[in-house]
């Protein structure tokens, strides 16, 4: 099998063609990847910022074709047309029985291992072991649990659902875990392939202002065309006096995608008196972000940790606003790619010059 292989940080991906996948076992599919959406989170792990342990194949936002399944398997059978979420859940241990399955206990513990939860992977290389990062959606073939999976429609194109599987589904978990009602404004601290998620998810939820705060115009430009009432630009201007300038006196909401401590720092600057932060940033695994405690205690200020939304229950709505067109992750691509490309859009992605790029299996 072809597959693109990190094996040290901070060195180009090697594309092989000589990796051997293993069958899946109970639980598990197997999937012939059509093309897999290239995330942020990913490069992360190319830099060694997520530490998961060389050699590994990346690559979470999958859409492809069943090929095969494991034992036990009901939710999907070979042919259906697929889109993976990068949460793999369980089902079975408390947080997947009591409804919060993005916060699976048994897939926490092996997230950062580059393992299936039982500890072992289904990639091998000259007879040792390459694990994967959230599904391994870098190569030909990829095998996940069934309960990442959602059957996608015969009326959806693959490549076009794509990056519902991180950027979307994301997005939509922070706008949920926000409560936005009606009329609240809502600034969007981040406009990569989460933030324009977030912002055309306030949109339909009947947020008030969106303000999209970024550092690269034609972004914050597409943001507008997504719903943003207002962008502002953080290199050109204070942020935090334009946006309390604009709302008079802070955002109601704010949600925060950029994944730094510039930015959480911020974040935290630009909500009201008794607002709601909700960070679904990812930094580095090993940052460690000050933050004021004396001001968030009297100020009210609630902040929320948000790591995405539940695979079985969220991403088949995510597909139905894209029937509706209430969303439109095309609006996330900037590129696509051949697997023999990989590195170019990788570049790319690191020099901020893309918001989401697409590797194509063709």
């Amino acid at each position: 099998m072809k597959a693109a292989v990190l094996f040290k940080y901070n060195e180009p991906l090697k594309v092989v063609d000589n990796v051997t996948i293993s069958p899946p076992k109970a639980g598990e599919v197997k999937i012939k990847v059509v093309t897999t959406g290239l995330c942020h989170s990913d490069v992360n792990v190319f830099e060694g910022k997520t530490p998961v342990p060389p050699p590994v194949v990346a690559g979470h936002e999958i859409a492809g074709i069943v090929e095969e399944v494991g034992e036990g398997v009901t939710r999907v059978k070979p042919g259906d047309r697929v889109v993976s979420a990068f949460i793999h859940p369980c089902g079975k241990c408390r947080n997947c029985a009591s409804g919060k399955e993005n916060l699976c206990e048994t897939f926490s513990q092996v997230r950062l291992k580059g393992t299936m939860p039982d500890g072992t992977t289904r990639l091998s290389l000259d007879g040792k072991e390459v694990r994967t990062f959230l599904g391994g959606g870098f190569a030909e073939y990829a095998i996940v649990g069934e309960n990442a999976l959602t059957v996608v429609p015969p009326d959806i194109d693959l490549e076009k659902i794509a990056v519902l599987g991180c950027a979307g589904l994301t997005g939509y978990g922070a706008v949920n875990s926000a409560r936005i009602e009606p009329g609240e404004t809502v600034a969007v601290v981040g406009v990569g392939g989460v933030g324009l998620s977030v912002v055309q998810m306030l949109k339909a939820s009947g947020a008030g202002r969106i303000i999209a705060l970024g550092t690269k115009k034609w972004k914050l430009q597409r943001a507008m065309e997504l719903g943003a009432t207002d962008v502002v630009n953080t290199e050109e201007v204070d942020p935090v006096k334009a946006v309390k300038e604009i709302t008079n006196g802070g955002a109601d909401v704010v949600i925060e995608a950029g994944g730094n401590e510039k930015t959480v720092q911020m974040a935290l600057d630009l909500v009201r008196i008794g607002g709601r932060v909700v960070l679904v940033g990812l930094p580095p695994a090993n940052a460690m972000i000050p933050v004021r405690i004396a001001s968030i205690v009297r100020n009210g200020v609630t902040i929320i940790g948000n790591y995405g939304g539940r695979p079985r229950v969220d991403m088949p709505r995510l597909l139905e606003m894209v029937r509706l067109g209430k969303y439109d992750p095309t609006k996330l691509i900037t590129g696509k790619y051949r697997l023999e490309e990989i590195n170019e859009a990788v570049k790319l992605l690191q020099q901020g010059e893309a918001i989401r790029s697409l590797i194509v299996m063709k």
